[in-house]
């Protein structure tokens, strides 16, 4: 809320930090040697991203100069987890409970998100590189996990790209871009969680009812957006938003990593039902 309500970056700034110092028991529920580490990693890289703000902000009021604006959208894009900086958010992944995880790729998302729309003006062209980045990086990369925390954080950073894209063009849609990501995302993590499922091979030793698994399997498809399901909706609007701008590369791009994405939740969901012998009860 003081982020979102804040006229002030450095104001705005505070709010991030609180946010940060929150989530870090969240880390550390179940306190391991590996939560510490995840919790290190995360609270450095926060303040790393956080420092990136404070000097682009310094710089943008001093020096009113165009790179303290860069600096300032670096350090937002190092806290959202976007490729190419998001290698810790993957490792901080891999150690979090399911709710946890929830958390991080959703809630901790908004504040970065509202100050990445509200704060940041920076060059297209460099803004449509991390856009992209996101996008490519979040779809090749998830095809080689094998891990289902892995799976679910590089679907995150896809979505990551396609939030700015949406920011970038058109506050409502998104809005409604993460609002759906948030109702969709959390179907499948309570599934996750209730099975105490993490990583592939586990999947053909499950054993869950029809129910489960009809949920499990629609919620997937739509958070990779396959028509005609809710996640398809503001992907669509994009696109259309997005071309009507004429950038026909990114509209490319985001096409064919979303079918990516649906690729490799396909191939989870393959696993699970064909190889697995999931008992219908």
């Amino acid at each position: 809320f003081l982020v979102v309500s804040s006229p002030s970056l450095f104001v705005a700034w505070i709010g991030l930090e609180l946010n940060t110092l929150a989530f870090i028991p969240l880390l550390l529920m179940k306190k391991t040697k590996i939560t510490v580490e995840s919790s290190i990693k995360y609270f450095l890289t926060q303040t790393l991203a956080s420092i990136l703000i404070i000097m682009g902000g310094l710089t943008l009021m001093i020096f009113m100069s165009e790179i303290g604006a860069m600096f300032i959208f670096l350090g937002i894009i190092i806290k959202l987890g976007g490729a190419p900086f998001h290698s810790w958010v993957v490792r901080v992944a891999e150690s979090l409970p399911w709710i946890s995880l929830f958390i991080l790729l959703t809630v901790q998302k908004i504040n970065p998100l509202f100050l990445m729309w509200n704060f940041c003006d920076t060059s297209q062209l460099f803004y449509n590189f991390i856009v992209i980045s996101s996008l490519v990086v979040g779809g090749l990369v998830g095809l080689a996990q094998t891990s289902t925390r892995a799976l679910i954080t590089f679907s995150s950073i896809i979505h990551v790209g396609g939030l700015q894209a949406s920011l970038n063009f058109d506050i409502k849609l998104g809005v409604l871009y993460f609002s759906t990501y948030l109702m969709i995302l959390l179907v499948p993590v309570l599934i996750f969680f209730k099975t105490n499922i993490s990583h592939l091979n586990q999947l053909p030793f499950i054993k869950m009812n029809l129910s489960a698994q009809v949920i499990l399997f629609f919620s997937l498809l739509s958070l990779g957006g396959l028509p005609p399901f809710l996640g398809f909706l503001p992907k669509w609007m994009m696109l259309q938003l997005v071309c009507s701008h004429s950038f026909f590369l990114l509209s490319l791009i985001m096409v064919m990593m979303s079918l990516l994405t649906l690729f490799f939740y396909l191939r989870l969901m393959f696993s699970a039902f064909i190889f697995g012998g999931m008992s219908v009860l």
